[in-house]
Order: structure tokens, then C-alpha cells, then sequence
């Protein structure tokens, strides 16, 4: 398991890279859209965590 806490405090999971990003992305829409096409999946995957 994967995860990403955002600097609001949300935690993102994913069991895989893809599962992260596309919870990382809808995470951006919903509550950060201002921020939407700004990080990339890179960035992203660069602030993961791995976790058990």
C-alpha cells in the first residue's frame, strides 16, 4: 500500500502507482482545483509513501 498525505491533511491510498495517481487526481479535483494540471504524476509518486 502506497500513500500520499496532502498538505490539508487528506491521506490518499493505492494498493498500485496507478491506483495512487488516480486518487491523488480525484483528491486535486474535488478538493484542490485550483491546483488541477499543475502536479504531475511524477510529483505525485515522489510524495508517496510506502506503508503495510
Amino acid at each position: 500500500m502506497k500513500i500520499i498525505t496532502c498538505e490539508c491533511g487528506y491521506v490518499v491510498r493505492g494498493g498500485t502507482d496507478e491506483e495512487l495517481l488516480a486518487a491523488a487526481n480525484d483528491h486535486i479535483r474535488t478538493a484542490h482545483p485550483q491546483l488541477v494540471g499543475t502536479i504531475s504524476g511524477e510529483q505525485l509518486l515522489s510524495m508517496a509513501e510506502t506503508v503495510d
